[in-house]
């Protein structure tokens, strides 16, 4: 009896081997395969309506901030817009040369048509006017804190509040840094704002839009970081974050509101070490994905907007003013009216166009092609040393890689907008300050593994 019992048990586990070998069948792929579909697309589903519901409050939002702006009395900010002209109109230039080194240019010429903008014209609805009937393509929300603050001072006091807000913010974002990863970022950010002549930046509220937007990102990350709830939210931060980019920039160095935030991202995800590197590269493109697809869906939301109060085909001109912007037309629309001509925008040069060229431009003002020689040497060489010397600093490669990406994102887009890059190389290498901080970072994140292994040698 013992033994027919083993016997039945050995044969049974044969047979349930034999089985086990045997290869699915086709019905349970293909159940296998709607069981997967049905998890899959509810989710995508619900993520879809989501952005979409995302979209549709940012569009009502930003319209409602926009025309709140221009229903402050004209007669309030009168005296203060004046005095702001003509504190422009005293310089030499309109793009005036500071006396350092590089020949660092301002942009008193947008400076003076974002001046221009924030009159009101008598006689014009508040919800025309919000347009901005002669530059509609962008949604121009800087007007947003710059025609209340005309209310309250001219160009001068402005620059001087715009100044103490910027610093103070770089001051808090420097406390975070520390706290949240490594005193050393910090000062890697600070030098990654010294190779874009930070410096200026304050003084022109051109420049500072993309700049305030870019800090407000990189405290908030930093700050909720630790959150669940946030943490959960990341696409639609970066959603919001590309959307808000839109809305204030006129097209200065957006690259910077998704660079830097990506770049202290993958340096949080790098610090938890709960999660496959391969995890770490992925966020980066869904998140990258999230920031174009709010910068995307804002910008034509406003297009539509424009279309719909000034009863003419703004989509058709933004549409052609990219083509140009891009080098792929030697032409761009300015002003369409109903029944009318185009009124165009023309680039002579335009058959001598070598992106290469523009982009080579725009890095050399960022600096110049021996020292980024050497910059890019030291940093390699400076990572190889701490991978040589450690095991912890080679095993943080995964971790670290994705920082090279981020580092590639302004270049890329200064090769995309060729015609842009070209004529406006003096202010676009500020869209390089990712770059800088990302490389900067990636010798920094390999050291501080070699320290830690020093500590655990020497725990006194």
């Amino acid at each position: 009896m013992r033994h027919s019992r083993h016997g039945r048990r050995g044969g049974g586990g044969v047979e349930r081997l034999i089985i086990a070998a045997q290869p699915p069948k086709r019905g349970s792929i293909l159940n296998k395969f709607k069981d997967a579909c049905k998890k899959i697309f509810p989710r995508l589903l619900r993520h879809a309506v989501e952005f979409l519901c995302l979209f549709a409050v940012l569009t009502i939002v930003f319209f409602v901030l926009i025309t709140a702006a221009y229903a402050v009395p004209q007669s309030k900010i009168d005296a203060n817009l004046q005095a702001s002209r003509a504190l422009l109109e005293a310089s030499d230039s309109l793009n005036p040369q500071l006396p350092f080194g590089k020949g660092i240019l301002m942009d008193y010429y947008t400076d003076k048509l974002m001046l221009t903008l924030a009159e009101r014209e008598e006689g014009v609805g508040v919800i025309r006017t919000a347009q901005v009937e002669h530059y509609a393509r962008y949604w121009h929300g800087y007007q947003v804190y710059l025609r209340p603050a005309l209310a309250l001072g001219n160009l001068q006091d402005l620059r001087w509040v715009n100044t103490l807000v910027q610093y103070a913010a770089i001051c808090l974002l420097a406390a975070l840094l520390a706290k949240r990863l490594h005193p050393v970022f910090a000062v890697c950010f600070g030098a990654s704002l010294a190779l874009v002549d930070y410096l200026v930046v304050p003084y022109s509220f051109q420049f500072s839009g993309v700049f305030l937007v870019m800090l407000a990102a990189s405290i908030a990350l930093l700050a909720l970081c630790e959150k669940p709830w946030f943490q959960a939210r990341m696409p639609q931060f970066f959603f919001i974050t590309g959307a808000v980019t839109v809305f204030t920039d006129l097209l200065t160095a957006p690259v910077i509101t998704l660079g830097v935030p990506l770049a202290l991202l993958l340096l949080l995800r790098a610090r938890g070490k709960n999660e496959h590197p391969l995890r770490s590269f992925l966020a980066l493109i869904g998140n990258g994905v999230a920031w174009a697809a709010g910068y995307v869906a804002l910008w034509f939301s406003k297009w539509l907007m424009a279309s719909v109060v000034l009863h003419r085909n703004e989509i058709l001109i933004s549409l052609r003013q990219i083509l140009f912007r891009t080098g792929t037309s030697a032409d761009g629309y300015i002003y369409i009216s109903m029944g009318e001509n185009a009124d165009l925008q023309t680039w002579g040069d335009y058959e001598n166009l070598d992106r290469f060229a523009a982009f080579r431009s725009a890095i050399e003002t960022w600096m110049e092609l021996n020292w980024l020689s050497l910059f890019v040497a030291a940093v390699l060489a400076a990572s190889l040393v701490a991978c040589l010397l450690s095991r912890r600093a080679r095993n943080a490669i995964p971790d670290a890689a994705p920082l090279l990406a981020v580092a590639l994102i302004a270049p890329l887009w200064l090769l995309l907008l060729g015609q842009h890059t070209a004529i406006h190389n003096w202010f676009t290498y500020r869209n390089l300050l990712p770059t800088g901080f990302a490389l900067l970072c990636l010798p920094c994140c390999f050291w501080l593994q070699v320290k830690k292994k020093e500590k655990e040698k020497d725990p006194s």
